[in-house]
C-alpha cells in the first residue's frame, strides 16, 4: 500500500491530484499509514527551503546558521505574539490520527514563545500548542496528540515569537533558534475518514467540449521514455458505439510538462453528442460534448462572477449573496480628517480590496468584449455590470485635480469572512500616475462604448481631467508602493510610459483631437507594446491606436509591425508546445492562466488588425488549454468540466465551503510563490506546478482581471 503522504502524492502533479467532489475514472481509496517525518526540511539541511515568516508590526530576519539551525533575528518584537511568526505549510492532519510532534529551541535571552499546529484560516485556532519559556540552554519540546477535528489538508505549523505573554516588557533585539522539527503519525488505527485520490487523465482535452465546426485535438501523454504510438477511438457515451477512430500523431517530448506526448485529431467528428476518447494502454479521456451552444453556460457564469464580486450593495444569490458591505467613507492615508464616499465597484480577487489599476484592465476587457461580440451578450446585461465598476472608479478621482487614488482597502487582508464582516477602517491610499493613466484610458473608452447613454458625458469629462493632471505630473521614478503597515495588494509599477500611451490612444480614438496623436507619437511602439496585463498595458494602446482613424503613416506602420510581431511571437509558442498553449516554458508564473487568456485575446485583436485564420485557431487553442487540454488535467474554471478547482483562494467560496462557479484560477506557477506550493510542488515540471488548495494563493486565487480576458476570449470564439 502506498503511504498517504501529501507531498509524495502531489510532487508529480502530472498524475495525481486531490478532489473531494466529483468522481472520475480510476478512483482509488487509500488509508493513511504510520509515516516518517511530515515536516520537510525540519533540520534545515536545505537552508530555509519550505519555511517562511509572517510579519505584522514586527521586524525580524529569518536565517539559517552554520550549525544548521533556523535563527529568527528579532529587531522589533512588535505589540503581540504573532507580530513575528515563522511557519511551515504542506502536511495533513487526519481526524482520529495520533501524532507525535517535537522540536528543539534556544534563545539568546530569557523569554517566552508560543508554538502551534493550527487551522490556517477562519479563527486560526490551534489543534495542539502551548507557551514555553526558553533561554540559552537548548530545550526539547514534545507533544503527542489525537486529531479530534475533521481532517485538515492544509494546516499550518507556526511559532509566535513576537511580544507575547511572559516576555520581558523591555524586550529588545535578540535571536531565537529552532531545529529538528519532527511530526509523525504514530497511530492510524483511529482514522475512519476515507481519503479519495483522483487520478488525472493521460488523455487530456477541452472537458467542456467543442463547437461542431471546431478543430478538435486531444493530447495523449506518458511519463515513460518511449515515444507514444498507436490508435484512438471516440466513443459515444450513451450507446458505447465507436463513432470515430484514428492514429496518434506528432509524437514528441514536451519540455514544459516533462512527458512524451502525441495528439489525437478528431476534428472531422461534428455530430452533436457526449463522447470520450479511448487510447488503448494510455487510458481514456474525461467526457466531453459537441454542441452548438457549448460555451453559453460558461460565458454566463464567467460574467455573473462580476456581479457576485460587487461591493457596497446587496448581492442576491442562494450561496454567495450578502448584504451591503464596505459602505463607510474611506479616510485618506496621512490625512484622516479627510474622507470620501467610495462605495461600489468589484472586490478585486479572493480578498475585498478595490484597486484602480486592475479594475481598469477588467472593465476595458469587458467593454471590448461587448463592443466586438455584441451577439454573445444578447441575454447578459453586461453594460450594467461594467457601469457598476466604472461608477466606482469615478469616485476614486479627486474632482479638484483629476488625480486618482491608487486603491481603497483595509490595512491588512481579512480573515476567512464574508465581505460584510470585514469591519476594519477603509483607507484611500495615495494617488499614482499609473492609476490615473489607466483611469483616463478606461474612461475615454467608456465614453465611446456608452455613447448612446447619458453617462458618456461624465466619463468623457473624467478622462480629460485625468489627462490634464498627468500633463502636469511627470512620473516620479518610483511608482506606487504600499504605505507602511499595509499588506493588501500593491499593484506597483516601476514606470508608467505604457499607461500614458494607452490613455493617449483612447483619448485620440474617442475624441479625435490631434494633440493626443502628436503626444502619442513621442513613444516607441516597440518598447511600449509588451502585454495586455495590469502592469504592462501597451498592447491595449497599440490596438486602440491601430483601430482608430489615424493616418497610415510611418509611425502607424511601425506600430502595426510591433503589435503583430508580439502576436506572432506567441504563435510560435503555440506551434512548439504539445498542448498548443501560447506560453513558453518559462512563462508559467503567478497568474499564468491570465497570460493564456490575454494571449488568446491578443490573437483575436491581431485578427482584426490583419485577418489571418491562424490567429483565430490559436485563440481557440487557448480556450482548450484553460478548459482541460493541459498537463494537470484540470479545467481551470470552477464549476465546469469533470475535474475543476474546488478549493480556490477566495473568501466567499471558503466561507460557503463550495467554489463560486465561473472563476478562472491562476494556474501553474513554476516559481512556487507561496509556502504551500513550495512544500508540495518542488519537483514538478514547469507546466505542472499547480495545486488545488485554498492555501496556494499563487496557483489558486481568482481575480476580476483574470476572468475579464477569459470573457473576451470565450465571447470571441462562439461562432
Amino acid at each position: 500500500m502506498k503511504k498517504l503522504i501529501f507531498s509524495l502524492l502531489v510532487a508529480s502533479a502530472l498524475f495525481v491530484s486531490f478532489a473531494f467532489g466529483k468522481s472520475v475514472k480510476n478512483e482509488e481509496t487509500e488509508e493513511p499509514e504510520k509515516t516518517s517525518n511530515l515536516i520537510k526540511n525540519g533540520d534545515f539541511s536545505k537552508g530555509k527551503k519550505f519555511w517562511d515568516m509572517f510579519l505584522s508590526n514586527g521586524s525580524a530576519d529569518q536565517l539559517v546558521t552554520e550549525n544548521g539551525e533556523m535563527e529568527i533575528r528579532i529587531k522589533n518584537p512588535g505589540p503581540y505574539e504573532y507580530a513575528i511568526q515563522p511557519y511551515f505549510d504542506g502536511f495533513f492532519l487526519y481526524k482520529g490520527g495520533v501524532y507525535k510532534y517535537s522540536f528543539d529551541v534556544h534563545s539568546s535571552i530569557e523569554r517566552t514563545f508560543e508554538w502551534r499546529l493550527q487551522v490556517n484560516g477562519r479563527d486560526y485556532h490551534a489543534y495542539v500548542g502551548g507557551w514555553d519559556s526558553v533561554g540559552k540552554e537548548t530545550k526539547h519540546i514534545e507533544a503527542t496528540f489525537t486529531m479530534r477535528e475533521p481532517t485538515d489538508f492544509s494546516p499550518r505549523l507556526v511559532l509566535n515569537v513576537g511580544m507575547g505573554k511572559g516576555c520581558p516588557e523591555d524586550m529588545k533585539g535578540h535571536s531565537i533558534f529552532f531545529d529538528n522539527f519532527n511530526l509523525e503519525l504514530v497511530d492510524a488505527s483511529g482514522i475512519t475518514e476515507i481519503v479519495t485520490s483522483t487520478t488525472t487523465s493521460n488523455v487530456n482535452l477541452n472537458q467542456l467540449g467543442y463547437l461542431p465546426s471546431a478543430k478538435k485535438i486531444a493530447v495523449v501523454r506518458s511519463k515513460k521514455s518511449a515515444k507514444i504510438s498507436g490508435a484512438f477511438e471516440v466513443v459515444d457515451t450513451k450507446t458505447e458505439n465507436v463513432v470515430f477512430s484514428g492514429k496518434l500523431k506528432n509524437a514528441k517530448f514536451n519540455g514544459a510538462s516533462g512527458e512524451q506526448t502525441a495528439i489525437a485529431d478528431f476534428s472531422k467528428l461534428s455530430a452533436e453528442g457526449t463522447y470520450k476518447i479511448k487510447a488503448g494502454k494510455y487510458g481514456e479521456s474525461f467526457e466531453f460534448k459537441i454542441a452548438t451552444n457549448i460555451y453559453d453556460g460558461i460565458l454566463k457564469s464567467a460574467v455573473r462572477f462580476f456581479y457576485l464580486q460587487r461591493c457596497g450593495t446587496k448581492v442576491q444569490d442562494a450561496d454567495f449573496g450578502h448584504p451591503e458591505c464596505h459602505t463607510t467613507c474611506a479616510v485618506v492615508y496621512g490625512n484622516v480628517e479627510t474622507s470620501y464616499d467610495v462605495n461600489g465597484g468589484w472586490h478585486d480577487a479572493g480578498d475585498y480590496g478595490r484597486y484602480v489599476v486592475p479594475a481598469a484592465k477588467a472593465a476595458c476587457d469587458l467593454m471590448l468584449a461587448y463592443d466586438h461580440n455584441k451577439n454573445a451578450f444578447a441575454s447578459e446585461n453586461i453594460l450594467d455590470e461594467i457601469k457598476y465598476e466604472l461608477d466606482w472608479m469615478l469616485k476614486m478621482q479627486i474632482p479638484e485635480t483629476g488625480a486618482v487614488f491608487h486603491k481603497v482597502s483595509c490595512r491588512e487582508f481579512p480573515g476567512e469572512v464574508m465581505p460584510q464582516d470585514e469591519k476594519d477602517r477603509l483607507v484611500l491610499c495615495p494617488v499614482s500616475t499609473a492609476a490615473t493613466a489607466d483611469f483616463a484610458a478606461a474612461m475615454a473608452m467608456a465614453s465611446r462604448i456608452f455613447k448612446d447613454y447619458e453617462e458618456s458625458a461624465k466619463y468623457s469629462s473624467a478622462a480629460k481631467k485625468a489627462w490634464e493632471y498627468l500633463e502636469k505630473t511627470p512620473f516620479d521614478g518610483k511608482g506606487f508602493t504600499n504605505p507602511i503597515l499595509f499588506t493588501t495588494g500593491a499593484y506597483n509599477d516601476s514606470q508608467d510610459a505604457d499607461e500614458r500611451f494607452w490613455a493617449l490612444a483612447e483619448l485620440y480614438k474617442t475624441f479625435g483631437d490631434e494633440k493626443y496623436l502628436e503626444l502619442l507619437k513621442a513613444y516607441n511602439p516597440v518598447e511600449i507594446g509588451q502585454d495586455l496585463g495590469w502592469q504592462q498595458v501597451g498592447l491595449y494602446g497599440l490596438y486602440e491606436y491601430l483601430s482608430s482613424d489615424a493616418p497610415k503613416d510611418s509611425f502607424y506602420q511601425k506600430a502595426q509591425k510591433a503589435f503583430l510581431s508580439k502576436a506572432n511571437e506567441k504563435l510560435k509558442n503555440v506551434a512548439m508546445d504539445s498542448y498548443d498553449v501560447s506560453l513558453s516554458m518559462y512563462e508559467y508564473v503567478w497568474g499564468s492562466n491570465m497570460g493564456v487568456a490575454n494571449n488568446g485575446m491578443l490573437f483575436l485583436l491581431a485578427d482584426k488588425i490583419s485577418p489571418n485564420k491562424k490567429y483565430k485557431e490559436a485563440a481557440k487553442c487557448q480556450i482548450d488549454y484553460l478548459l482541460g487540454k493541459n498537463t494537470t488535467s484540470y479545467c481551470f474554471v470552477t464549476g465546469f468540466g469533470t475535474l475543476s478547482p474546488i478549493l480556490p483562494h477566495h473568501r466567499p467560496s471558503q466561507v460557503a465551503k463550495k467554489p463560486m462557479p465561473g472563476m478562472l484560477v491562476g494556474g501553474p506557477d513554476s516559481k512556487l510563490e507561496d509556502p504551500f506550493a513550495r512544500a508540495n510542488l518542488s519537483d514538478a515540471p514547469y507546466a505542472a506546478c499547480y495545486i488545488d488548495s485554498v492555501q496556494s494563493y499563487s496557483c489558486n486565487e481568482v481575480t476580476i482581471y483574470w476572468n475579464s480576458p477569459f470573457v473576451y476570449l470565450i465571447s470571441g470564439c462562439m461562432d
